[in-house]
């Protein structure tokens, strides 16, 4: 929906200038023509001089006519052409050019982009109407819009949970990259978190040939992520939680171990906090290193793909923040990168 030419308020300040501008032109040149000719007839009075004073008589009458034809003119074009047509758009635009009507147009304006914003639902028509609706000097008006946008801003937000849901889909056609997003979406009480994963970045690969795990003893049946502290971890795929029971614990603490002078670690008494998810299928994922107390699920638990289990850390046998990651086939460690990828986390 668009506004008129003579209904933008933007065209309206430029009418508004151009009619302060005419005013200003009918009344200062008059006054400088009537100046320049007191002055003519002063100096000659003054000088005595008679020539000065014939020039002054010829220039006073071109001079009032000037006058007359600047102060008169504009508005003599005016009336005649309300008088010919009150719908002329050159007429209406002008009598709209006042504070008022242009307040006015700023107010149309602002309602219009609000009810685009209440037939789209759309954030950024949302934002452009706060925009234009702050910048009103009718505050009655402003605020009986932003009262209106308060409402619209409900149903898009509504809209935008529900879409945010629907991305969790009741059809996996694979294993999600199990870090989650950022932003949490509770449904029926349960967390998930299906956005774009905050960590994707791997520090050890399926086999352990890095330093580290060569300083474990060899070895590594997962994939190491690079998670920082406080990462959502999620159900890579639906199952049933097979650990931790409701008698095992998940608060062991974090830790940083480091190697000794042989490149040796030392993980004596370590225990990390992990879940393990069984599919029903034959294959089970693993993951490990969680935070203290933030697992949120037990053994028992149907848990649905996206579903926040708990929230990573660097619990038990581990160097720094991480998720460890790991999927067994009929009971044999696989290669998690053959299941989940940073490239296309959620297939």
């Amino acid at each position: 929906m668009l506004l008129s030419i003579c209904d933008n308020p933007n065209v309206l300040e430029v009418l508004r200038i151009i009619k302060i501008v005419i005013q200003i032109i009918k009344i200062i040149i008059p006054i400088i023509l009537i100046i320049s000719l007191s002055l003519d007839f002063t100096k000659a009075v003054y000088s005595n001089d008679n020539d000065l004073l014939t020039k002054a008589e010829r220039s006073a009458i071109p001079k009032i006519v000037a006058a007359l034809l600047v102060f008169f003119i504009p508005t003599f074009v005016d009336l005649i052409i309300n008088i010919n047509s009150n719908e002329n758009a050159y007429v209406s635009c002008l009598n709209n050019a006042t504070r008022e009507k242009i307040d006015e147009a700023y107010v149309k304006e602002a309602q219009i982009l609000v009810d685009e914003a209440k037939e789209s639902l759309s954030r950024s028509n949302f934002n452009l109407a706060v925009s234009k609706t702050n910048k009103l000097k009718n505050e009655n008006e402003k605020n009986r819009i932003l009262e209106e946008l308060e409402s619209i801003l409900e149903e898009i937000e509504k809209k935008e949970e529900e879409e945010r849901k629907s991305n969790i889909s009741t059809v996996e056609n694979g294993y999600w990259f199990p870090i989650g997003g950022s932003e949490i979406v509770e449904i029926n009480g349960v967390k998930f978190a299906p956005g774009t994963p905050t960590a994707t970045g791997l520090t050890a690969h399926f086999g352990g040939n890095d330093s580290v795990h060569q300083g474990l003893g060899g070895g590594h049946g997962a994939i190491d992520i690079g998670a920082a502290r406080y990462s959502n971890v999620i159900a890579s795929k639906s199952g049933t939680v097979t650990h931790p029971t409701a008698n095992e614990r998940i608060d062991y603490p974090e830790s940083s171990i480091k190697p000794d002078a042989n490149g040796k670690y030392n993980c004596s008494g370590l225990v990390a906090n992990s879940v393990t998810i069984d599919h029903g299928d034959g294959t089970v994922t693993t993951y490990k290193h969680l935070y203290a107390n933030t697992i949120t699920v037990r053994a028992g638990d149907h848990v649905k793909q996206g579903q926040v289990i708990g929230l990573s850390g660097s619990s038990g046998c581990s160097t720094g923040p991480h998720l460890h990651f790991g999927i067994s086939v009929n009971g044999k460690a696989v290669d998690p990168e053959k299941y989940v990828s940073a490239a296309n986390p959620r297939p």
